[in-house]
Parts: C-alpha cells; structure tokens; sequence
C-alpha cells in the first residue's frame, strides 16, 4: 500500500502525471505536486503508471 508520494526538483512539469492520474497530481508553478488529501490507496494503480510513465523519474512512493 502506498502510504506517501512526492515529487524530485528533477520534475519539467511535462503534465504527463496530471493526465495519467489527475486525482493526485496537478501541475503548479513549473512542477508538479501531490494534490493535499489525494487518496492514495484508491489511486495506487494509476500512481505506479504516472511514476513509471514520467520520463525524469521525478514521481516517488513509498
């Protein structure tokens, strides 16, 4: 289960997160950030193609 995500300073906000899994990604001020009270564990599929689709690696999970 996935209990915390976070975004690397090596985001280049590409929006490739935000279209994969617009319920906890949203681009803002040139990156990309974990939207406040996003549920993980409902959205863990979609967080694991976001990261492994991001093409810097700036998606992480625990």
């Amino acid at each position: 289960m996935i209990k915390k995500v976070y975004i690397t300073d090596d985001c280049i906000a590409c929006m490739a997160c935000e279209l994969t899994c617009p319920e906890v990604f949203k681009i803002r001020g040139g990156k990309s950030s974990v939207l406040p009270g996003a549920d993980f564990e409902k959205n863990e599929a979609c967080i694991q193609r976001a990261a492994m689709g991001c093409p810097v690696n700036a998606i992480k999970y625990e």
